[in-house]
């Protein structure tokens, strides 16, 4: 046997060779670079844009996590009552969530639009098909319905149109075949053409309609005694649904509504209402650059000129009053 002092030199040793073999090497996080760097963060006409490292990388939310497992599609905080689905298997669809989380149970949180298919429609609960293979079921409530044939579109046309998988608004530049150009109307001005500018297939370019449609702005009469801009995701009896600035769904009465046209026929110098940081203000045309318009202000804590893309910024209509003088 090891004499007592041996011993315990043996053991020390042993205990140093376990807890080296136990420590691990960390990296360092990388360091933003290229666009996730400069571009950060930016405020454009009615929503936030986040610059990621490169489209193709930002897909949809993946897997369900309800904590007592699938949630009820029929269910939802604002106590709405399903209808019909007005879309079927095979289509093209954005679809209202919390992200992962697929329950319709918290009126504080952000919800976004995700561009996904349709697997198939039992009445009013719609069965996506998420990109990993799996599914979940959401309510027609909260699918607007996407997509557009080749032949329905022009150059010039508003539409909505994929970006990372997730709604945004554009133009198309061109058409050829199937490829369909567009350039996107609400991601920030420093972006470079190879962010803004897509070849996209039919399907994943909507054509918009005037007036209030899914996938379109609205102004509505605020709740802080401002009207704000909302997008419209769709209607419910007497009420639209719609997301606002902060990305949180509110509830607005059709008769709270205005509707924005898709191409204002704008000048400099017109009063037109323009959203800034989801309020609208009245303001008037600097200038206007193909489908940006450039807005100045006053009574804002903002010096240079308001940039709203066409969907987003309306005429000031002249009073009843004004019109019949001919002013």
């Amino acid at each position: 046997m090891f004499p007592k002092s041996l011993r315990w030199l043996a053991v020390g040793a042993a205990l140093f060779v376990v807890a080296a073999g136990c420590k691990k090497e960390v990296a360092p996080a990388a360091k933003p670079t290229g666009a996730a760097a400069s571009a950060g963060a930016e405020l454009k006409g009615a929503e936030a844009v986040a610059a990621p490292a490169a489209a193709s990388a930002v897909q949809a939310p993946a897997a369900a996590s309800v904590a007592d497992g699938e949630a009820d599609p029929n269910q939802n905080v604002w106590n709405l009552q399903a209808n019909s689905a007005v879309v079927k298997g095979g289509d093209r669809v954005f679809v209202l969530t919390q992200g992962a989380h697929r329950a319709y149970d918290d009126a504080n949180k952000p919800y976004r639009l995700f561009a996904q298919d349709v697997g198939e429609v039992k009445g009013g609960v719609v069965v996506i098909k998420e990109q990993t293979g799996g599914t979940f079921k959401t309510s027609g409530l909260f699918v607007i319905p996407a997509g557009s044939s080749a032949a329905e579109l022009k150059v010039g046309d508003m539409v909505l149109a994929e970006w990372a998988s997730e709604l945004k608004h554009a133009v198309v530049q061109k058409i050829d075949g199937e490829k369909i150009t567009v350039r996107h109307t609400d991601l920030p001005d420093n972006w470079t053409d190879d962010k803004v500018v897509r070849v996209l297939a039919p399907r994943e370019v909507t054509r918009q309609k005037e007036g209030l449609q899914a996938g379109n702005f609205a102004f509505a009469k605020g709740t802080q005694g401002r009207d704000e801009i909302v997008l419209l995701v769709g209607q419910s009896g007497d009420n639209w649904i719609t997301r606002q600035f902060s990305q949180r769904v509110r509830m607005v009465a059709v008769s709270d509504l205005r509707p924005i046209p898709l191409k204002p026929v704008l000048k400099p110098g017109q009063l037109v209402e323009v959203p800034w940081i989801g309020q609208v203000y009245t303001g008037k045309v600097s200038k206007v650059l193909g489908t940006r318009v450039e807005v100045k202000v006053d009574g804002i804590q903002k010096t240079d000129a308001v940039i709203a893309s066409f969907g987003q910024v309306a005429p000031v209509e002249p009073k009843k009053s004004e019109k019949a003088a001919g002013k």
